[in-house]
């Protein structure tokens, strides 16, 4: 049986959140997901002063829209992120590592979801945060590595 080909929707670079100071909130680049069932998001934090809870990040949640417009986004239930628990929390951000990277992971049904999603943190501490975003069961396998949006596409 042959699976089809993941497309890499939005890569490290490009989804760089950027260097973030306390306190500071930062949005990671529209992720597509026009075409695709399914979605894993992958968030890379640098290390952070200290591995409690109040190091953490304080916000890591996402957000949906069917337009690009930034004001338009809106969070999703189920996908909001805190330090604490609270009314707008669904789940507690892990306590992260002084070494090494923080890694966070979302895994989204996109067929509920509008079309485009963006993450969003806001560290307790200065932090840079990365996000790479991959569509599975895509209408269209890509057949290509361009297609697939990478440098090489192997298959077999």
């Amino acid at each position: 049986m042959t699976v089809p080909a993941a497309k890499l929707l939005l890569d490290a670079n490009t989804g760089n959140i950027g260097a973030l100071t306390n306190g500071a909130t930062g949005t990671s680049a529209n992720i597509d997901t026009l075409g695709f069932d399914f979605l894993t998001i992958d968030v890379a934090a640098t290390t952070q002063s200290a591995s409690t809870q109040a190091g953490s990040p304080s916000t890591l949640k996402l957000q949906e829209s069917d337009t690009t417009v930034a004001t338009s986004f809106a969070d999703i239930v189920g996908f909001r992120g805190g330090s604490a628990t609270a009314t707008n929390v669904d789940f507690v951000v892990a306590i992260g590592k002084t070494t090494g990277v923080n890694a966070y992971k979302f895994n989204v049904d996109a067929r509920a979801r509008k079309r485009y999603i963006n993450v969003v943190a806001t560290p307790t501490t200065t932090q840079t945060f990365y996000v790479t975003a991959n569509g599975f069961r895509g209408e269209t396998s890509p057949s290509t590595a361009a297609k697939a949006g990478v440098l090489s596409l192997i298959e077999g």
